[in-house]
């Protein structure tokens, strides 16, 4: 059993800081939506915008005059595609980022090069019986640092539909996934020296965030989203190739995933506590016949009749250590200072928050609480 320790994210503790783009000459702000924050080996910042599709780094970074919680950075974009990107991180030693973007697979784009562009890596895999099977829902990657082995996972086989402005609505292929309640999340790896993907591990209901074990590379934590709780997929030992629960029953809906450079300490966004319509149509007294029929009813439901995220912002630590585990859940219970709170980047004692409803990114000082 784990001990859990709450404490608040924002408000006068002074633990969370916010970077805001600086407005630039031509007044057009892009830092709409960071699902993800990724910081390179030197520190430097990226983000991904998964709503119309962009890469965009942050640079000359500097405190407000004003308040010492707010940070200003030039914001420049670096790509801009046909995709929705959601979340990515860089080859050890070089400026190669690879991505899950939720419309193309698997995608890779050097950060080096004058003039990057996109490239897509995977957009099927081949299983086990020969066939090809669509990469549908690409939504996270890690590479280990010992094999360089590209890990990601394909969160269902719901594709995301594009709204009438053009960009993605990644939330509502969420939505009837898990109405639906059918488990075809996927924890998938590419090996980049034979350009080939398999099938670590399905039957994932929604897999969301991954983290590869950045000290041996020994395990694979995923966020399984509709179960609201982190799983383990083994490397190595005597339980290679096998999956189990890390940690069950978090407080909301496990999304973005991430460990520290020692491998002690992982943490896990919780972007949104439970809807109370979502909660009845699960009560475990509800007769399936009526369940079945009000889910079939909900899933047709207009976009916007859809239920909608909790107002809520969340991270949990969880440090394993000789087999007990103990847990820091660190919330903005009404979502007033953070809410929808998708992806975490962890780099020396911070947790970089990216969200899709916000255009700010979170800075989270673990060693202020």
């Amino acid at each position: 059993m784990a001990d859990l320790s709450v404490q608040t994210l924002g408000g006068d503790t002074g633990n969370l800081k916010k970077i805001f783009e600086r407005i630039p000459e031509n007044g057009k702000l892009l830092l709409d939506g960071p699902e993800t924050i990724i910081l390179d080996e030197e520190s430097n910042m990226y983000a991904l915008l998964p709503k119309l599709g962009r890469i965009v780094s942050l640079t000359n970074l500097a405190p407000s005059p004003n308040d010492e919680n707010i940070i200003y950075a030039d914001v420049t974009e670096l790509a801009s595609f046909y995709g929705s990107p959601l979340g990515g991180n860089f080859v050890p030693g070089t400026k190669i980022l690879y991505f899950a973007d939720a419309i193309l697979g698997l995608c890779r784009i050097d950060l080096a090069k004058q003039d990057p562009k996109v490239e897509l890596v995977a957009s099927k895999v081949q299983l086990s019986d020969g066939s090809e099977s669509p990469i549908l829902y690409a939504d996270d990657v890690d590479i280990g640092r010992k094999s360089g082995m590209v890990y990601f996972s394909d969160a269902c086989n719901i594709p995301p539909e594009r709204d009438p402005d053009l960009s993605y609505d990644i939330m509502h292929a969420y939505k009837i996934d898990f109405m639906r309640g059918i488990k075809s999340g996927r924890l998938l790896r590419y090996d980049p020296t034979i350009n080939k993907v398999d099938v670590l591990a399905d039957g994932i209901w929604f897999a969301n965030g991954i983290a590869v074990d950045p000290a041996n590379e020994e395990f694979v934590i995923i966020s399984e989203t509709s179960m609201m709780r982190t799983l383990k997929y083994h490397l190595k030992g005597d339980k290679v190739g096998t999956l189990e629960v890390m940690y069950d029953r978090l407080v909301g809906l496990a999304d973005g995933a991430d460990c520290n450079e020692r491998g002690d300490k992982c943490y896990i966004a919780i972007p949104t506590t439970i809807p109370g319509i979502v909660q009845a149509l699960h009560h475990r007294y509800m007769p399936k016949i009526l369940e079945a029929a009000l889910k079939t009813l909900v899933m047709m439901l207009p976009k916007s009749l859809a239920p909608k995220p909790v107002p809520y912002g969340g991270v949990v630590e969880i440090t394993v250590e000789s087999g007990s585990t103990t847990l820091r859940l660190f919330q903005d219970p009404y979502g007033n200072d953070m809410q929808l709170i998708t992806g975490v980047a962890e780099k020396d004692g911070k947790v970089y928050l990216g969200s899709l409803h916000n255009s700010f990114i979170g800075v989270l000082d673990l060693n202020a609480s």
